[in-house]
């Protein structure tokens, strides 16, 4: 994906067009999730590779649709193109972030089982903060799912994708693609080089970027595991994350809204103090029986957070790069792909609280290179319109 995003994507959506490089890339997932039926090394390795192939482009393309929807919308309607782009994509994200619900719905109800016999003294040993995931001891603790089981949901997951592809055939408009780019791959490699060693905008980016990968990668793979189905079974997963979902995707479609009233920078510290108060909270609290609300409180409070984040850093590389969009957006996925890389590099080797820590060093990072940011684009936007202050006082001045 890393790889993809950074010397093949932007290429081929410009050359292809966004609508099919989309229906393109949901193809690739539906190879992934079919690993389901039969899964091996010599299957699961494989998907990997072409899902991460598909991702790439999916996540360049999408974006860059939407903002080409949204710019021609606020022509139509005379407004502000930034707050069109913001509030479309705060829309499309609240619906990608709603398959939370749907999916994790039909996984609580295929994955249902009897409740494990773990004592409160194993949960507070071996789950939450103390879960790591190299023991065998916790692993033990997670009853898995039988192959029925996993082949109902392989079945369900891959029919609704290829139903999304088969609307996607029939009703979305082959509109043209708001990327711009090269025909060469050595060309693009050298634009994108130059991009990240140059522009002070993308620098400010890349801790925010990375972080995107890493508190994604940290809900998939850690907050499940050793927040839920180590201490209330695999079954409760899907449950727990559909109030991730609920509230992800609400809350993105509302940040949207508000935007225009409040600014980027805003909303994106909000969203990061709700974030930092769950983490501080994941490091404190062992889960018990007796809590089993509780869990569900942390993943509707991480939604909320995470509804803040990719939709507002998306944008932002809208406001930022508007001349150069495409490299901006390899950039970003090539950082947000390397994010997840750590997360699930790290995901085996280093217990619960070690992996907070880290989280929380990086967030506190990213909000700080984001205030700077916005502080360097107001100042420029005060430096520019003084220059032109000027020009316009030495014409008068020529003039008369």
């Amino acid at each position: 994906m890393m790889l993809t995003s950074l010397f093949i994507a932007p290429i081929t959506v410009q050359t292809i067009s966004a609508k099919w490089i989309m229906i393109f890339s949901m193809c690739t997932y539906i190879i992934y999730m079919a690993t389901g039926f039969y899964s091996s090394w010599y299957t699961v390795i494989p998907a990997s590779l072409i899902i991460g192939i598909g991702a790439s482009h999916f996540w360049l393309a999408m974006p860059a649709y939407v903002i080409g929807i949204a710019k021609r919308y606020a022509y139509i309607t005379d407004t502000v193109i930034q707050d069109r782009v913001t509030l479309f994509l705060g829309i499309v994200y609240a619906f990608i972030f709603s398959s939370n619900i749907w999916g994790n719905l039909f996984s609580s109800i295929v994955f249902r089982h009897k409740d494990s016999n773990n004592t409160s003294e194993d949960l507070e040993k071996f789950c939450g903060p103390n879960y790591c995931p190299y023991r065998d001891l916790n692993m033990s603790l997670i009853v898995p799912p039988t192959p029925k089981q996993v082949y109902v949901f392989t079945g369900f997951c891959s029919g609704v994708t290829a139903v999304a592809i088969l609307l996607m055939i029939s009703f979305v408009a082959n509109i043209g693609s708001e990327i711009n780019t090269s025909s060469s791959i050595c060309k693009q490699f050298r634009r994108v080089a130059v991009h990240l060693i140059t522009s002070k905008e993308q620098q400010l980016l890349v801790v925010s970027s990375v972080f995107s990968g890493l508190a994604n990668g940290f809900v998939v793979g850690d907050f499940t595991s050793a927040y839920t189905s180590c201490p209330y079974g695999i079954h409760n997963v899907g449950l727990v994350m559909i109030s991730y979902g609920v509230s992800q995707s609400l809350f993105s479609a509302v940040y949207g809204k508000l935007n225009q009233y409040t600014g980027h920078i805003a909303i994106y510290t909000f969203g990061s103090v709700i974030q930092l108060s769950c983490y501080i909270t994941l490091l404190l609290w062992n889960p018990l029986p007796t809590q089993y609300a509780v869990v569900f409180v942390l993943a509707a409070l991480s939604g909320l957070a995470g509804a803040a984040n990719e939709p507002v850093i998306s944008a932002l590389h809208n406001l930022y790069f508007d001349k150069t969009r495409d490299i901006a957006l390899s950039s970003y996925r090539l950082l947000t792909s390397i994010g997840w890389a750590i997360s699930f590099g790290y995901s085996s080797w280093l217990c619960s609280q070690f992996k907070i820590y880290i989280l929380i060093g990086v967030l506190v990072l990213s909000v700080l290179t984001l205030i700077a940011l916005d502080i360097k684009h107001k100042r420029d936007l005060r430096q520019n319109a003084k220059e032109k202050e000027k020009v316009g006082e030495n014409l008068i001045a020529l003039t008369t």
